[in-house]
């Protein structure tokens, strides 16, 4: 009886474990689950893609929003998708006025896009190219133009 609890707790525990995937750099990264785009408006594509894990209520979100904003303003080959699992309703109005050519608002309603990329906190980000493999992921506020920099010239 020991032995079945055990083999059922660890099958378990790898079935968990195999939705979450590890963001490596250089590697493709899981898909996005998006149920809706803010004001069904989505980013033009570009050569790299931010993806930041948002909520509205994180004063840690809003700044590096805002500085991820002035970069993706500043660079035209970087676009910006804003995740967050919050509905609609709660953070639409305050994520509106963000909305630009290069920058959506993507609702994530189940949570799945957050547990395929395995966050863990918030503010995260993950900077991928049109491949979709990944480039750089982290903290969202230690991202700078001098991390930019370095990854625009490793095409």
């Amino acid at each position: 009886m020991k032995r079945f609890l055990l083999l059922l707790s660890l099958s378990l525990i790898l079935c968990g474990a195999s939705r979450a995937e590890n963001i490596i750099i250089g590697e493709k990264t899981p898909d996005l689950s998006i149920n809706k785009w803010l004001m069904d408006i989505q980013p033009t594509q570009t050569e790299y893609t931010c993806i930041l894990f948002y909520h509205s209520e994180s004063e840690l979100c809003r700044r590096s929003l805002n500085r991820i904003k002035e970069m993706v303003m500043k660079n035209p080959n970087l676009n910006l998708i804003i995740m967050t699992k919050e509905k609609y309703g709660d953070a639409g109005v305050a994520l509106t006025e963000h909305l630009e050519d290069r920058i959506g608002v993507a609702f994530d309603d189940n949570g799945r896009t957050f547990r395929y990329f395995g966050v863990k906190f918030i503010p995260f980000c993950v900077i991928r190219d049109k491949k979709e493999r990944a480039k750089w992921c982290g903290n969202a506020l230690t991202l700078n133009d001098k991390i930019l920099d370095k990854i625009s010239s490793k095409r």
